[in-house]
């Protein structure tokens, strides 16, 4: 029928054949394209049609109408942006973290063009990633999402997208710039630990139970405090220095797993002579997450001093035993117990444990040991400029979100009215019952 519009490349089975083949048409000719895949070989099926759509597509940068640009190739011209120039392990796993939100952005967003970009859509993006029924995708027939994500996470993938749209812009000059239109960003989380509730922490990585009940660690009827079996504990132990390190640094999760022993121009490391703690390598790229050279705690010196003896010890055993080379060391602070190696990724599993264990909710996350550090400061009445420096932060930063805690938090304004005399009228008119 005149005017029909084309339908896009696809599957079909011929019983024929006995084969998978791509249906096409172009230019008012149809075609078969042979996959060569059997009937049950959907997967080879599908890749070769993946294969064939890429083959087929003409890539569009430069193009500065949004309306014969597609979304597809600003992502592909971002993630080309993006790529390592080194081979640095850091900078290829946060490569790997922003491929996987570019993908998922493509799914959704790849087949149109950069003009059908509107409020709307980007809502229908939101509903997408989160799982809610929305008619407008249902129409669309845009396949349900395998597994969904919270509406901050589908905001984070629609910032990349803006990235994305405004380093095109750069570069070649959009005739229009649409606007992404994200969700409301909630408040991020401040939960901090009392003195008493990061014992607990800490007692239950080192093996020991909170019994809620009596409120004191839980014992043996023989009035011996209970403790887990020793391949927990052992598996703890990483966890342990990370919460110490944690409360009195105040250094992100991923700061303190990449911290050494040694000194290095890629890693943060511990200078014991200096008593610094070096937040940054020098070589590294510095980021919004301020990651300044700070003065050690003075509770955190003898625990550093203590496990760096203790590494050096395993060092000559794992030597010994010939999981390291002549010369080898331990280099991370926080490292695994049978090989000396850093953790493969975040604290996860043994986390939920000692939560567990220490009669915490899961609103105590790994962050929040970070949000203590800065709470106690607070608490002891540091001064805010030099609290600021030692965090990371700026000084507006630190108030807003911890200045309340401070003992002289707002205290000249409200004693303003305290030493101000009392004028005579008001007084008869208070002791007359008038106000």
């Amino acid at each position: 029928m005149p005017g029909r519009k084309a339908k896009p490349p696809r599957l079909w089975f011929r019983e024929d054949d006995e084969c998978w083949v791509i249906l096409d048409q172009a230019n008012g000719k149809r075609r078969q394209i042979r996959t060569g895949c059997r009937r049950d070989d959907t997967d080879g099926a599908a890749k070769a049609l993946e294969k064939y759509i890429a083959s087929r597509h003409i890539p569009s940068v430069g193009v500065t109408d949004p309306h014969f640009l597609p979304v597809a190739d600003i992502l592909t011209s971002y993630e080309l942006a993006k790529r390592p120039k080194s081979d640095d392990a850091r900078a290829n796993a946060q490569h790997d973290l922003l491929l996987i939100r570019l993908l998922d952005l493509n799914t959704f967003f790849g087949a149109k063009m950069l003009a059908d970009i509107k409020a709307q859509l980007c809502r229908d993006f939101v509903d997408w990633s989160t799982g809610v029924a929305n008619e407008n995708n249902r129409r669309a027939r845009i396949p349900a999402r395998k597994g969904t994500v919270s509406d901050q996470t589908a905001r984070r993938r629609l910032e990349d997208l803006r990235a994305a749209v405004n380093l095109y812009h750069a570069e070649h000059t959009l005739d229009v710039v649409p606007k992404i239109s994200l969700p409301e960003k909630t408040k991020g989380r401040e939960r901090w630990l009392t003195r008493n509730e990061a014992a607990r922490l800490l007692g239950a990585a080192l093996g020991y139970v909170w019994d809620e009940g009596q409120a004191n660690w839980r014992r043996k009827p023989t009035g011996e405090l209970t403790r887990r079996e020793r391949w927990i504990i052992t598996r703890r132990r990483p966890a342990a220095r990370f919460i110490l390190i944690g409360l009195y640094s105040a250094r992100r999760e991923e700061t303190i797993r990449r911290t050494q022993w040694i000194p290095t121009t890629t890693h943060p490391w511990m200078d014991l002579e200096a008593m610094v703690y070096q937040g940054r390598g020098s070589d590294e790229r510095a980021t919004k997450k301020r990651r300044p050279p700070a003065k050690i705690a003075n509770r955190l010196r003898p625990h550093l001093v203590r496990w760096r003896n203790i590494d050096a010890l395993r060092s000559a055993e794992l030597r010994a035993a010939g999981i390291f080379a002549s010369g080898e060391e331990i280099r991370f602070v926080v490292n695994r117990m049978h090989d000396g190696q850093p953790l493969a990724g975040k604290i996860r599993s043994a986390w939920e444990g000692i939560l567990e264990d220490a009669g915490l909710g899961d609103d105590v996350v790994r962050h929040s040991l970070r949000h203590t550090a800065a709470t106690w400061l607070m608490q002891q009445g540091t001064d805010h400029w030099q609290a600021a420096g030692w965090l990371g932060m700026t000084v507006e930063q630190l108030e807003q979100t911890y200045g309340h805690h401070h003992p002289d938090f707002q205290g000249e304004a409200a004693e303003a009215f305290g030493g101000r005399a009392e004028s005579p009228s008001l007084s008869r008119q208070s002791r007359t019952g008038r106000l």
